[in-house]
């Protein structure tokens, strides 16, 4: 008997077999749901990812070639800015071109990066043998305010405005050890310049700058 049939029987009637067979066929119509539904959502999710990824790629074609182009222009008026006037100057600086009509400007940023070198581990030896000995001792306070000035980031680096508030306490104690931490803490000290960063930018409805936002996360 064909399961459309077994299916208009009565319940009382179906023998135990004719129960299992249309169990079956419920499974099995169950299962080709299930398929079908998953079928229909990675179709779906497939279509929206390749769409949402061919633009990030063009707008990550795009960002490059503005990078690209940005510092080229920007080299070449930064020069022409050097240039301008009876007196040549030899800026390297961030500045800004501001346009005509003031609506619109690009700001140029330098990004440095601060670094010590070996130096510091031995300036950092001394300056905690001074601190824990003396000043802890002393003035709680004090010391946990100064070595608060010598913790590291994740990355193990130290933290250059905290280096700086540290040294703006030099003339404080004349202990070898703090005098000549801190001068190997200066000469380890360099700040390379890892590139530039730009900010273009145009005036609101009130008359004041803001940003074009180029970064995803901002928006």
């Amino acid at each position: 008997m064909k399961i459309e049939e077994l299916l208009k029987k009565p319940t009382n009637e179906l023998t135990a077999d004719e129960m299992e067979a249309i169990l079956n066929h419920k499974r099995k119509l169950q299962i080709e749901q299930q398929e079908k539904e998953r079928r229909d959502y990675e179709r779906e999710r497939d279509t929206d990812m390749g769409e949402l990824v061919a633009l990030a790629m063009e707008i990550e074609s795009k960002s490059a070639l503005l990078k690209q182009l940005t510092h080229s222009k920007m080299e070449k008026h930064q020069e022409k800015l050097n240039n301008y006037g009876k007196i040549r100057s030899n800026s390297k600086g961030g500045f800004s071109l501001m346009h005509s009509d003031k609506s619109i400007r690009i700001k140029r940023r330098r990004d440095t990066q601060p670094t010590w070198d070996e130096r510091s581990t031995k300036a950092l030896e001394l300056i905690h043998a001074f601190l824990y000995d003396t000043v802890k001792k002393r003035d709680k306070d004090l010391f946990e305010m100064l070595i608060g000035f010598l913790v590291k980031n994740k990355k193990g680096d130290l933290d250059y405005a905290s280096v700086m508030n540290l040294l703006s306490h030099e003339t404080r104690f004349e202990d070898p050890r703090w005098k000549e931490g801190l001068r190997l803490l200066k000469q380890s000290y360099s700040n390379f310049l890892k590139g530039y960063q730009y900010d273009f930018e145009k005036q609101n409805s009130e008359g004041r700058f803001e940003r074009i936002e180029l970064n995803f996360s901002a928006l």
